[in-house]
């Protein structure tokens, strides 16, 4: 838990064990260096509220877009802890995904570093070695050179390409550029990722919103006023738009491409029988059980490629090269 998650954490407890707002700044303070706090408490005192000082300080963007939705919805520390909980969950995600990337990625740096260290310095003198002893290169030897040259061209042609695309995607959904995102929408892999990722979302707002015995029109068009910095406002200004034009929303909903057939399932079962709010609650469960499984499956399949790949480029290494410089020293 990085530095402005725990510092929040300590402040919704003391919130909750019932110590005023600026004690419990204090105590934060106490247990943790924080620069913030020393502003914020200069906020205070100046006639701020808690509210208005947490949404317009530097925490995680993320945070701040659920705080600001929340905030409306439960008490001050509530708000805090729901907030932090989704980014808390988040995190542990992208952290455990690092974690069973990091040595992969290593070997994948490994065989980047290794392969141009070939192409540069260890080719040319194979080359050299062979041209000093008229040695003619088999068509194998010559293919097995050839692989050894697109080698590094390939391994960073691909990962400057998801880089690329990653970036573009992120710097898309934080500008709201919806074309950007129909555009990745048509690509198999980001069309799943999308689609579970803007489901997610929109369900756990929704599903906040049904304790409020609000009808599902006025949910969308609250959640369309509210979600203004937020990526899913994409989302919510169509379907708002298209509810004024008088379609219903299970409708929408059906013909949207921004939702997954999982969510629409349990979203279907909720209109049929309204009473059963926990329909999305359990989609929310089921989506991240869904997550673990699919980050499992990745990592299954990913490392033992890697591994195999490192292992066809050093014996590639030793049958086009190493044999055949042993079989040069042998002849003399």
């Amino acid at each position: 838990m990085n530095k402005d998650y725990m510092f929040l954490k300590n402040l919704y407890t003391l919130l909750e064990s019932g110590y005023s707002v600026e004690e419990s700044l204090k105590i934060c303070q106490n247990i943790m260096h924080y620069p913030m706090i020393e502003k914020m408490i200069d906020k205070l005192r100046n006639g701020e509220s808690l509210e208005v000082v947490i949404s317009y300080s530097d925490f995680p963007k993320l945070f701040l877009e659920y705080f600001y939705f929340f905030k409306n919805k439960n008490c001050l520390s509530e708000a805090i802890q729901k907030s932090l909980d989704i980014c808390v969950m988040k995190q542990e995600y992208q952290n455990q995904l690092k974690s069973k990337l990091t040595y992969p990625l290593i070997l994948m740096a490994f065989l980047l570093l290794f392969s141009i260290f070939v192409v540069f310095v260890l080719l040319p003198n194979v080359n050299q070695l062979f041209d000093s002893f008229q040695i003619h290169k088999s068509f194998m030897t010559q293919l097995m050179f050839l692989f050894f040259y697109t080698m590094p061209i390939f391994v960073i042609g691909i990962g400057v390409s998801v880089i690329f695309l990653l970036v573009r995607l992120f710097y898309a959904l934080q500008k709201k550029s919806y074309q950007v995102i129909e555009w990745y929408l048509k690509l198999p892999i980001f069309k799943v990722c999308l689609q579970k990722y803007f489901s997610l979302k929109f369900a756990v707002y929704y599903h906040e919103l049904l304790n409020e015995e609000i009808d599902s029109t006025s949910i969308i068009a609250l959640l369309n006023e509210q979600m203004t910095e937020s990526d899913l406002k994409i989302v919510l200004y169509e379907i708002n738009n298209r509810l004024h034009d008088g379609e219903a929303l299970e409708d929408i909903l059906e013909d949207f491409e921004y939702f997954d057939q999982l969510f629409l399932s349990f979203f279907q079962m909720y209109m049929k029988n309204p009473n059963q709010k926990q329909s999305l609650s359990h989609y929310i469960d089921l989506t991240y059980e869904q997550i673990d499984l699919w980050i499992s499956q990745f990592l299954k399949y990913f490392v033992p490629s890697i591994y195999g790949f490192v292992a066809i480029f050093v014996i590639t290494i030793y049958v086009s090269i190493i044999i055949p410089m042993m079989n040069v020293i042998s002849d003399i």
